[in-house]
Formats: C-alpha cells, structure tokens, sequence
C-alpha cells in the first residue's frame, strides 16, 4: 500500500484548554503508534496545523475521525499526496505549543498558520519547511517548553 502525507489547518473550538490538548496529544499518540502513523501538530492558541503520514487506507480512517471532533472546526486541507519516505519517522506525535504558557517569546510565530497557509494549498516541499519551522526553530531548552 502506498505511503501518503496529508497537512490540514483548523480553528480551536473557543475555549480549548491545555488539559484538551494534552488529551488530544496522549489519545493521538497511543493511537498513531498502533497503526504506524507519524507526524506533527502546532497549536497557536487559535489554530492548529497538523501533517500526518501513513499507509493510504489508515490516513483515510483517521482523517475521517478528525474532521468530526468537535474540538476544532473549519479544517481545510493543505496537502494530500503520495510520499517515498516519511518526513516524521521517530516521532508518532510531535508537538509545538505556541500558547504555551512560558517565558518565551513566540510572538513572532503566532499566526504563522494562518500567514503560511492563506487559502490556498501547500506543495510537499512547502508543507515539510512550515512543519519543519515548528520542529527546528528552537534551542533544546526552549522545545521542551513549547512540547507537550
């Protein structure tokens, strides 16, 4: 079966907490290591933004459970193809957590999603830099603050 990738944004349903993320993150992760299924998630406070990889028929159920939870709405596909390799292979979940609240200025990369994205479709290339941004941008130190 073929290896696929997909991005997506979505709004935060309005008051989404920090417990709801880290259910998000703990249910996802314990889900995507039985099905083999890796990936990224960044959260500003607003908006997530999440890239997925997985044999096709697995990403096709997930997607499906996705775009029904209620804990966020809008989503808008950015990215749907055919990949080679993964791009997340030694994580099932990855995480950054702008909103986090630390010492950290992450202004700059709030609404990021939203610039990136606009209304239009990512190319892989495209998607991979904008995740890659979120996973790369910090010292150690400052990941573990922004990771959940």
């Amino acid at each position: 079966m073929a290896l696929m990738t997909l991005a997506y944004v979505s709004e935060a349903r309005p008051g989404l907490s920090l417990k709801d993320l880290k259910q998000i993150l703990r249910r996802a992760r314990e889900n995507n290591f039985r099905r083999h299924v890796s990936g990224f998630l960044v959260f500003d406070g607003v908006s997530f933004a999440q890239i997925l990889e997985a044999e096709a028929e697995v990403l096709g159920a997930l997607m499906a459970a996705i775009e029904i939870d209620d804990r966020h709405h809008g989503l808008r596909l950015l990215l749907h193809e055919s990949v080679a390799e993964r791009h997340f292979p030694q994580t099932c979940m990855g995480c950054a957590n702008l909103a986090a609240p630390v010492h950290l200025d992450t202004s700059e990369l709030r609404g990021l999603i939203r610039d990136v994205t606009g209304s239009r479709q990512l190319g892989l290339r495209e998607a991979l830099e904008f995740f890659d941004l979120f996973s790369h941008f910090r010292t150690p130190e400052q990941a573990a603050l922004l990771t959940l």
